[in-house]
């Protein structure tokens, strides 16, 4: 990734039913036919998010090496929030007809496993999505008003300050660099990508980028 320069026995009996009560309810009940909650954000080990509350459809993008950069691990992934349990489809932002499908298991509003039905390739040499022994969890870093998230397949996709600037700004991110879209306009998106270093936010031209929820 790149940025450029840029009462005693009463009370006693009443307090005992009370902290009973509290255990027996700490769970979230989920109701038959309502939507999980899910938040968006920076999940963190190459994770990003988004949820669009209209819709209900889930986008994410992953993307991280192993310890020695040898190998990488990389899939777009895309579902719908149900139940708790959401069948997801997974694949390299290039090819999405060869797509290798599974489930996104919510454990809470930020926090999740993703199973896969097999490997992509590189991924068991970075984390393991298809090994059940060893689940690949992810708990929210940075919480974002993201509706869906993008991957960049220009070379370079430079910042403007708004969809009507004349004049794009030197900051640019490159190929395969993901973002969370806040918003959308005709041919335009605005994003923040979440760097090593800082946020970097603006508008991007929608042609710069994979698919948008």
């Amino acid at each position: 990734m790149k940025i450029s320069a840029l009462p005693m026995m009463l009370c006693v009996a009443t307090v005992s039913f009370t902290v009973t009560a509290t255990a027996q309810n700490s769970r979230p009940v989920e109701t038959p036919g309502t939507p999980s909650v899910m938040v968006s954000g920076d999940y963190g080990d190459g994770m990003l998010i988004g949820v669009n509350p209209a819709t209900q459809a889930v986008t994410g993008y992953y993307s991280a090496n192993n310890v020695n950069g040898q190998f990488s691990c990389i899939f777009y992934l895309r579902g719908k929030l149900g139940r708790a349990s959401v069948p997801v489809s997974t694949y390299f932002p290039e090819t999405p007809a060869k797509q290798i499908k599974g489930k996104l298991s919510l454990e809470a509003p930020d926090k999740f496993i993703v199973r896969l039905s097999a490997e992509h390739g590189g991924c068991w040499n970075v984390m393991h999505f298809a090994d059940d022994s060893i689940p690949a969890e992810f708990t929210l870093v940075a919480k974002h008003p993201w509706l869906s998230i993008a991957v960049v397949k220009s070379d370079r996709a430079y910042f403007y300050d708004t969809p009507t600037s004349v004049q794009h700004r030197r900051a640019y991110i490159v190929r395969g660099d993901g973002v969370g879209v806040r918003a959308m306009r005709p041919g335009w998106l605005q994003v923040d990508f979440p760097g090593d270093k800082k946020m970097t936010s603006g508008w991007i031209r929608q042609t710069e980028v994979y698919p948008v929820e």
